[in-house]
């Protein structure tokens, strides 16, 4: 530490150079168009058709994505539009929650893999290249969002375990909402988290399972649940658009 500023770590700059590699890869290999067959309809054409035009996309209309992808749109055009072309805006999209995922990614694997961060960031770089994931992180699609999710929730549970604290568990309900705004699959992950929470032991000194102990603050039950359906007001916006667009 010199000078008020801190020297980057082997493991700091190991981390940024695999996102930096995995964004100059997906911003070489972005998606600059359709075939004539998408535009006769499908997922691809749908999104980019949801997030320039601020409308529903397919059932059951992801208003999250789509609200912040009309968001992105409007910003990309202005901040890179002498550089891409709208299709390539539009995927840009899904390159910023895949690269989002990748960090996210790289930090829960951190403290599994302890022998050495190496092992971390070589899996994180494997994750990156993989056909699935290189190819929803290059193209109109939500995917890459919702792995953002899962991951984004799974850190919050294994920070819950370090440190079992409230703060944690909000975030986590909080989280769970913007699922039920974004894909509805994600929610998948949801039992088996609840069970990993709620039906464990307390500490040493108290042997009741925590299910039983948060039961017994119900404003905290109250503040979860709050915060689970706050990002379920943005139905709203699919019902208003629908209203507006019939077709």
């Amino acid at each position: 530490h010199r000078h008020g500023s801190q020297i980057a770590t082997p493991e700091t700059q190991s981390r940024r150079l695999i996102l930096l590699a995995a964004a100059i890869l997906y911003l070489l290999t972005l998606d600059n168009g359709l075939r004539p067959d998408e535009l006769t309809g499908g997922d691809l054409i749908t999104h980019q058709y949801a997030q320039v035009e601020a409308r529903p996309s397919n059932a059951p209309g992801y208003p999250l994505y789509t609200m912040g992808g009309w968001l992105w749109f409007k910003t990309g055009r202005f901040l890179l539009g002498q550089f891409l072309n709208p299709v390539q805006i539009l995927s840009f999209y899904s390159t910023l929650w895949g690269l989002a995922s990748l960090f996210m990614l790289y930090l829960i694997l951190r403290p599994i893999i302890r022998f050495h961060w190496s092992a971390a960031g070589t899996l994180t770089a494997f994750y990156a290249v993989t056909y699935f994931f290189w190819y929803y992180s290059v193209t109109t699609e939500q995917y890459t969002s919702a792995v953002f999710q899962t991951l984004l929730i799974i850190w919050l549970a294994f920070r819950w375990d370090a440190q079992p604290r409230h703060r944690y568990l909000l975030a986590m309900a909080f989280v769970s909402g913007t699922m039920l705004a974004n894909m509805l699959t994600t929610l998948f992950i949801l039992p088996p988290l609840l069970w990993f929470i709620l039906f464990r032991p307390g500490p040493a000194n108290d042997k009741t399972v925590m299910l039983w102990r948060y039961l017994r603050q119900p404003r905290l039950i109250i503040q979860a649940a709050a915060l689970a359906l706050l990002p379920t007001l943005s139905y709203a916006y699919v019902y208003v658009r629908g209203a507006q667009h019939p077709e």
